[in-house]
């Protein structure tokens, strides 16, 4: 788990996992853990999570992916792209994000319609190349929360209920699989900072496990869930 129970936080309602990289370490042990995995070269990113086991005191497990040297102190190490065990992978994606290596930056979540579950007459519509180009990144966005539910069209209703509302990011923004649907369906274009951020981005989105995290701790400790 990513914190202990304390009252003085989150009593017993302990999110999922964490993203602690604006905020900075809550304690010693994980500020010096912070500042030993920063100095390394090649470190990625830095977890930390709480193992529970009713038979002894709670285990603080530190998680380092690195294409460099492991850290002086006791850690579960793994470079890029390396196949984690299971422990590993639970600790990590259970956890709270100390530190990445990437400038940390408010992630933005995307709206879908512009106002009241619609779309304004006017909204803006990209012609057939812009259209696939922007399709084509956003559908290339890392998938970090999947749903099979399915949203009624509210262009045309009579396709009953057809729009995916998965999530996906790129590491900046996160965008639900139904901006990418409007867009193919309709050529409907995203919200303008979106669309504006897809444009200058050119390249199809790399997002590593950092990056994923971040955008997992945004839709757990916001109301995008529901937002639409």
């Amino acid at each position: 788990m990513p914190a202990l129970p304390d009252p003085r936080t989150f009593g017993s309602a302990v999110p999922p996992l964490l993203d602690l990289t604006g905020f900075g370490p809550a304690d010693n042990e994980d500020r010096a853990a912070v500042a030993a995995v920063a100095a390394e070269p090649g470190a990625v990113a830095l977890w930390r999570s709480w193992r529970l086991s009713p038979a002894s005191a709670p285990e603080r497990v530190y998680v380092v992916e690195t294409r460099g040297a492991p850290p002086a102190f006791e850690a579960e190490v793994y470079a890029p792209g390396e196949a984690l065990p299971a422990s590993t992978r639970a600790a990590r994606n259970a956890g709270a994000l100390l530190w990445t290596a990437h400038p940390v930056r408010p992630i933005r979540v995307a709206r879908v319609f512009d106002s009241g579950g619609g779309f304004a007459a006017g909204h803006p519509r990209l012609g057939a190349g812009e259209r696939e180009r922007v399709a084509g990144y956003l559908e290339a966005g890392a998938a970090v929360l999947g749903t099979e539910g399915r949203l009624p069209d509210v262009v045309e209703p009579g396709r009953g209920e057809v729009v995916p509302m998965s999530y996906r990011t790129d590491g900046q923004w996160l965008w639900t699989e139904s901006v990418g649907y409007y867009l193919r369906a309709y050529g409907l274009a995203p919200e303008p900072d979106l669309l504006a951020h897809v444009l200058a981005a050119g390249e199809r989105p790399v997002v590593d496990a950092a990056g994923e995290h971040r955008a997992l701790a945004v839709l757990f400790g916001s109301h995008a869930l529901v937002a639409q």
